[in-house]
């Protein structure tokens, strides 16, 4: 079945079982309604011809056969959804929404992307938990010199603390993610995520495609050093660099899609190459992060500069926002050119 878009006119072909329902226009992700296809019947009779055409006898017409087998309620349960999942991937769930403008020049702008409440909170309790957690560990570790056994409690604090360190990192990665696809979909601010309430599995699964997709461009670097036994040669210097290059459009896919499967090296280069220079000022925003985050875990290993682990922690935390948002605005810039709704 065919139709057009009414925003942008694009001409679509779907299913007849997706008739009513709601769906994004690949092209301008306008949120439209399915229309309802005329039947053979009705369009006859508005064109003055008989309806039952060129039928025999014994023929019975394809409306009366479906009028007179069992009606069937439209599926609402969670099998519909995924279905519509499948057609618009991680986007299905975000709503189109009139388009925000930039008050500020967009080099700027960017910048200030985490700079509300949900963003800097989630920024916040990331970072401030473990860090008043490690000063409970110092002052325990003291009160422990005067009375030994404190050290139960001084043990079970350091638990608790590199637990929930890695718990909010976790769930850092989920809400990275919904940055992406917020972006992605025209926002211009970190998104308000208090009606979502992701399980465990989600979480996971959201840090697994991140491992997953990080190894995945590291991956030629790491069988270069395994085959050559050089680290600091130029060559596995140039395959890191490539595999950071790669990673934001292998990510970016990866959220759009809903799917790790989709990391496709044909697809990914394909995609780079067809907006390359708008992509390499994506590119320029990846090492930021993971510089900081670096330094970070060095600085938690130092006895006495370890408080400037956690800073380096909310700068890491705080550039991933921004290049999720860079990365969202760039599909929502591009997503013509990168021709993925094919």
């Amino acid at each position: 079945m065919k139709f057009h878009c009414e925003s942008c006119g694009k001409e679509m072909r779907v299913s007849r079982a997706y008739a009513g329902k709601k769906g994004r226009c690949p092209a301008c992700k306008v949120v439209l309604t399915v229309p309802v296809a005329p039947s053979r019947t009705d369009s006859a009779k508005a064109a003055g011809e008989n309806p039952l055409g060129d039928l025999t006898l014994l023929d019975v017409p394809e409306e009366m056969k479906a009028e007179s087998e069992p009606t069937r309620e439209p599926d609402r349960t969670g099998e519909a959804y995924e279905q519509l999942r499948r057609l618009h991937g991680g986007l299905a769930g975000y709503e189109s929404s009139e388009v925000q403008e930039r008050k500020l020049p967009w080099i700027v702008d960017i910048f200030l992307y985490p700079l509300n409440t949900k963003g800097m909170g989630i920024v916040l309790i990331c970072v401030g938990i473990p860090l008043m957690l490690r000063f409970v560990i110092k002052i325990l570790w003291i009160l422990t010199l005067y009375f030994p056994p404190m050290l139960v409690f001084w043990v079970l604090f350091i638990i608790i603390h590199w637990s929930s360190l890695l718990l909010l990192t976790l769930y850092a990665c989920w809400y990275w993610y919904e940055c992406i696809l917020d972006s992605a979909s025209g926002g211009i601010r970190a998104p308000e995520t208090a009606g979502i309430t992701p399980g465990l599995g989600e979480i996971l699964s959201k840090a697994f495609r991140t491992v997953a997709c990080f190894s995945y461009c590291m991956l030629p670097a790491v069988v270069y050093v395994g085959y050559s036994r050089q680290y600091d040669h130029p060559i596995c210097w140039l395959l890191c660099a490539f595999g950071l290059f790669l990673f934001p459009m292998i990510i970016l896919a990866v959220a759009v899609f809903d799917s790790i499967f989709i990391a496709n090296p044909f697809l990914v280069l394909g995609s780079v190459f067809s907006a390359f220079f708008r992509y390499c000022g994506v590119a320029v925003f990846c090492p930021g992060p993971f510089l900081m985050l670096i330094l970070a875990l060095a600085f938690l290993r130092s006895p006495g500069l370890w408080p400037l682990a956690y800073l380096f922690l909310f700068l890491s935390f705080y550039l991933n926002l921004i290049l999720a948002h860079v990365m969202g605005r760039f599909f929502w810039n591009c997503r013509d050119k990168l021709n993925w709704e094919v």
